[in-house]
C-alpha cells in the first residue's frame, strides 16, 4: 500500500485510509479480540456496566493527561529536527498536529505506516528531505524504546523485588546496550559506507545519518522529555483506574503503561488492536478480578485508540482543507510558495 502520493491531491481518507484492505485488517483484529473475550468467558454485560459507571471526572482527567503528551512529543521532535540542521523548523503546534496525524494513521493502517506519512507531511509543510526526516524519526523511536524498557525494568524490579524480575531487567539493559552499539556503528560506518555506495544512495544515506545521529545532540533534555511523555502515558492509566474505583500498585500502572507502548507498536494490526487489550487485561488479571481487568483495559482503549481515530480524522480534514486553500492561493500568486508563520 503506497502511502506517499505521487500527486498532492492523491492522498485522501477514502483512497488511502478507509480502503478495503484497511477495513479488513481492522475487522480481523476486532474478530480476534471477540474470540479472546468469548474464550476467556468475560462477562461483557458486567464489563460494559463497569465502563458505563466510570467517574466522568477521572475519565476526563485521563483524556487530558494523555493528550498533554502530544505537545511534549512535538517539542521533542522540534528539538531533534533543529539538532539535525533543519531550518526553518515548524512550530511545536504544527509538529504536534503532524504527530497526531501519525498516531491516527497507525490506528487505521497496519505496518506502522504513520511513520513514513509523518516524513511526507513534514516534506509537504517545509520541503524537508525525506531521508533526513526519517533519520530523526528512527532516532526518536530508539529513544522511546530505551525509555520504555528502562521504565519496564525499574517497575518490574519494584513489583517483584528480584523474584522473576531478572529477565526484565536484563532485557532493559540489553536494549540500552543495543542503542549504544547502534550509535557507535552509525558513527563509525558513515565514511566507509558513503564511499562504497552509488552517488545517489550515498547522498540518501548521508542525509539519513545526519537526521539520525545529528538529532541526538542535547541527549539529557531529550531523555527528560521522553521520561515526561511516558509518565503521562502512565498517568492516563492511573486516572482510568480511579474512574473505575480500582486500587492498583503505582508500579504496576507504570509497568502496564510501558507494556501498552510495546504492544501497540507491533505492526501486525492497526494500533495494536486485538493485541493490546488481551495483553494488558492478562497483566491486570494477576491482581484484579477478570471483569475489572478487562473493564480497565477496554476503557483505556477508548482513549488510546478510539479517541485517536475521532480526533485524528478531524485534524486530517483540517489539514487537507488548509492544504487545498494554500495551493489555490499559490496558483493565484503565480505558483509562488506562501511563507509560513
Amino acid at each position: 500500500m503506497a502511502l506517499i502520493p505521487k500527486q498532492p491531491g492523491e492522498l485522501s481518507p477514502k483512497n488511502k485510509f478507509f480502503n478495503l484492505r484497511s477495513l479488513i485488517t481492522i475487522g480481523l483484529a476486532l474478530g480476534f479480540l471477540y474470540f479472546i473475550l468469548s474464550r476467556l468467558d468475560v462477562n461483557l454485560g458486567e464489563t460494559w456496566q463497569n465502563m458505563r459507571h466510570a467517574s466522568p471526572g477521572f475519565y476526563i482527567l485521563a483524556f487530558v493527561v494523555y493528550y498533554l503528551s502530544f505537545p511534549l512529543r512535538g517539542w521533542r521532535w522540534q528539538l531533534m529536527l533543529r539538532n539535525s540542521g533543519l531550518n526553518p523548523v515548524p512550530s511545536v503546534w504544527k509538529l504536534t498536529h503532524i504527530i497526531l496525524l501519525t498516531f491516527f494513521t497507525n490506528c487505521i493502517l497496519y505496518a506502522r505506516l504513520g511513520e513514513p506519512y509523518r516524513a511526507y507531511l513534514l516534506k509537504q509543510e517545509r520541503g524537508a528531505g525525506l531521508s533526513q526526516t526519517i533519520g530523526t524519526i528512527v532516532a526518536e523511536r530508539a529513544l522511546d524504546a530505551v525509555m520504555i524498557f528502562l521504565l519496564l525494568a525499574i517497575a518490574g524490579w519494584e513489583l517483584w523485588r528480584g523474584q522473576g524480575s531478572g529477565p526484565i531487567l536484563a532485557i532493559g539493559l540489553a536494549i540500552v546496550l543495543v542503542f549504544v552499539i547502534f550509535l557507535i556503528l552509525l558513527r563509525g560506518l558513515r565514511q566507509p559506507l558513503s564511499r562504497r555506495l552509488p552517488p545517489r544512495l550515498s547522498n540518501i544515506y548521508l542525509t539519513f545519518h545526519q537526521g539520525a545521529l545529528g538529532s541526538l545532540r542535547r541527549l539529557p533534555l531529550l531523555n527528560l522529555q521522553g521520561l515526561a511523555i511516558w509518565i503521562l502515558e502512565a498517568g492516563r492509566l492511573f486516572f482510568l483506574a480511579q474512574a473505575l474505583g480500582v486500587d492498583l500498585n503505582p508500579w504496576l500502572i507504570l509497568f502496564a503503561a510501558q507494556a501498552i507502548g510495546i504492544l501497540s507498536a507491533i505492526p501486525f494490526t492497526p494500533g495494536g488492536l486485538g493485541l493490546v487489550e488481551p495483553g494488558v487485561a492478562g497483566l491486570l488479571m494477576t491482581v484484579l478480578p477478570r471483569n475489572d481487568a478487562w473493564s480497565l483495559a477496554l476503557l483505556d482503549r477508548t482513549i488510546s485508540y478510539l479517541s485517536l481515530i475521532v480526533v485524528g480524522a478531524l485534524l486530517f480534514i483540517l489539514w487537507e482543507t488548509r492544504r487545498i486553500k494554500k495551493e489555490a492561493k499559490e496558483k493565484e500568486n503565480g505558483g509562488r510558495r506562501q511563507p509560513e508563520g
